[in-house]
Order: C-alpha cells, then sequence, then structure tokens
C-alpha cells in the first residue's frame, strides 16, 4: 500500500495524510477487535428490569415473544441487528431462526461476517457430506476474532441445508468512493444499487455528524465524508448479493446499524424489491439507572422508527478501545 501511494501522482503532503489516518484508523480497529475478545462471558445488568424485554417502536408498547415470532413469520427480508460481542444477542438470533424454520420457511441466511470474495469457497465447504466437517470450514471463514461464537448459527444452517450468503464487502474494493466519490465508481452500478435513489439530505446530515464516534472521534471532515459513501455503497451492495433470494426469505445477521430501517439495508431491500415484507430487529444492550425504553430509542435520521421493534439484553463488559487510543502518541 506504501509503494501504491508513493508511485502516484498525489502531493506528498496528501499521501502523507493518507498513511497518517490509515496508520490511526489501524489502531482503532485493532482495539476494537480486542476488545471483541472480551466478550468472555462476564455480563452486566442482567438483573436490568429491561432485560429480556421486547419494544414495539411502532407503538410504543412491549410484546411478548409469541407477537414477536408470529410477526416475523410474515417477512421476506428479517433484519437481526446485533452488537458483535454480545452471546445473548447471537443466541436471541439463533432463536428466532429456528423460529422461522419452524414456521415451515427455508431463509437464506445472509451474514456480514463473511467476505462476498469467500462465496465460492463457502458454497464448496457447504456442498461437503460430512456434517462437523462442513460446519468447521464453514465458521473458520467468518473474518472476526471471535468466530467461534458464529459456529451454533452456522450449525443451525447446514443442519438444515440452507444457503448462505457471504454478504460483507471488504474495504479495499470501498477505498476509491472513499478517496475519490462516486466518481470512482460505474454510475450505471450506482443507480442500479439504488445508492442516490434511498438518499436524503436528512439521511446524510445523519451519518456524516455520527460516522466520527463509530471511530473514535478521530476523523477529518474529509474523511468522514468519504467513509459515510463507503457505508452506504457497503449497504448497498450487502443487499445485491442477497435480493436474489428474497423469494425465499432471507435472514440477515448484520451489526445493529446495518439493520437500521432509517440509514441501513432496509432502504436498499426496499427499493430493490419493493413489494417485499421487512421487519428489523435491534437488539440493544441496557443501561445502568435506565429503565424507559423511549430513552433507547436511537436518534432517527428521518424522524421514522429506527427498528420495527428492539429487544433489550444485559450488557458485555468491555473496555473502551478509544480511551486506549489516546495513550499512541500523535493521535
Amino acid at each position: 500500500m506504501l509503494r501504491q501511494l508513493m508511485n502516484s501522482k498525489q502531493p506528498l503532503d496528501e499521501i502523507i495524510m493518507k498513511i497518517t489516518v490509515r496508520i490511526k484508523l489501524s489502531l482503532c480497529f485493532i482495539l476494537l477487535s480486542t476488545a471483541s475478545l472480551a466478550h468472555a462471558e462476564k455480563m452486566l445488568f442482567t438483573d436490568h428490569p429491561l432485560a429480556g424485554k421486547i419494544w414495539d417502536m411502532n407503538s410504543r408498547s412491549y410484546i411478548d415473544e409469541a407477537t414477536l415470532l408470529a410477526r416475523i413469520n410474515t417477512a421476506d427480508v428479517l433484519l437481526l441487528g446485533e452488537t458483535h460481542d454480545n452471546p445473548i444477542h447471537h443466541q436471541n438470533q439463533q432463536k428466532l431462526l429456528k423460529a422461522r424454520i419452524e414456521s415451515g420457511a427455508r431463509p437464506a441466511v445472509m451474514m456480514e461476517q463473511l467476505n462476498v470474495e469467500d462465496q465460492p469457497a463457502l458454497d464448496q465447504a457447504l456442498a461437503g457430506s460430512n456434517r462437523d466437517e462442513v460446519l468447521n470450514r464453514v465458521t473458520k471463514l467468518v473474518k472476526f476474532s471471535d468466530w467461534k461464537a458464529y459456529q451454533p448459527l452456522l450449525a443451525i444452517a447446514v443442519d438444515n441445508k440452507l444457503p448462505v450468503i457471504a454478504a460483507n464487502v471488504p474495504n479495499q474494493r470501498l477505498q476509491p468512493v472513499v478517496w475519490r466519490g462516486y466518481a470512482a465508481y460505474d454510475a450505471g452500478e450506482l443507480q442500479r444499487l439504488a445508492v442516490e435513489a434511498v438518499w436524503s439530505e436528512s439521511r446524510q446530515q445523519y451519518l456524516v455528524k455520527n460516522m466520527g464516534g463509530a471511530h473514535c472521534g478521530k476523523l477529518k471532515d474529509e474523511l468522514r465524508e468519504g467513509l459515510t459513501r463507503s457505508q452506504r455503497l457497503r449497504d448497498a451492495l450487502m443487499v445485491d448479493s442477497a435480493v436474489s433470494s428474497i423469494a425465499r426469505g432471507v435472514v440477515a445477521i448484520v451489526g445493529s446499524s446495518h439493520a437500521r430501517r432509517d440509514i441501513g439495508l432496509p432502504l436498499y431491500f426496499a427499493a430493490r424489491a419493493p413489494a417485499a415484507h421487512i421487519f428489523s430487529v435491534g437488539f440493544v444492550e441496557v443501561s445502568p439507572g435506565t429503565a424507559d425504553p423511549r430513552i433507547y430509542e436511537a436518534d432517527s435520521a428521518t424522524g421514522d422508527a429506527t427498528y420495527d421493534v428492539i429487544w433489550f439484553t444485559p450488557r458485555v463488559e468491555r473496555s473502551d478501545p478509544c480511551a486506549d487510543l489516546g495513550k499512541f502518541k500523535g493521535s
């Protein structure tokens, strides 16, 4: 990467800025990955009054699991938005996927935790005849440091012979858009993917404003805009990987921000398949002393509900990677 930058025709100060930003982001991502390893069984606030409750964001009332299961069973696309290192989120995802199967559905399982470039290897692994070997090979394709946490969910797909969709887009594919804008991407593809069609000024302002928080507040404005573009394109491409499976049903295992109706995958699914019924569940960790579910409703980019329902869970004890990042000189 360094050689590519130095051989380019970019001004030296711009090259130095890009190298510095990449080092800082790499440190932040390393720290975040390290923090995810500490999902180690320590759950906080298990006796919180909201833990285990399900909040309907449209009616602004509680519902029970039976009501939730009835609702998800009518969905063509079911998005299950997790915090990646929370084991209770994974358990709830397994519960909802099993419920879809028990209702007679045979959905494709779309996973952010698998890279699109690994789809051929994934398909080859799934075609194997030895169940344990298949599950081991498939799980090892997961790109997260705590990849074994996804093995029970993948086991459900393997045991029921469900297709698994590798949905994540590697950062390398998105870097041209980060640095040079959408002019670096095929205009016809952007239109087909509905990248601009679903967007609005309010969504843009919201995502740009909140992009810094996702990267420890270390982003300059230029990079903040670039990462906003890449996030939008990533979501559109993730949907593109699964849109042909909507007829059989899709269950999407994704981070909570991707599951949001105001800025995430539901926008692109709705644009590509207007007749599809899309249902989004956001798994949300509780905070001490905060028992009013309305306080947990994320600020919306449009004023509409960010999920169809919020399922509250205990919180994983984890260190603050952004606090650790400040210890590095020049950060």
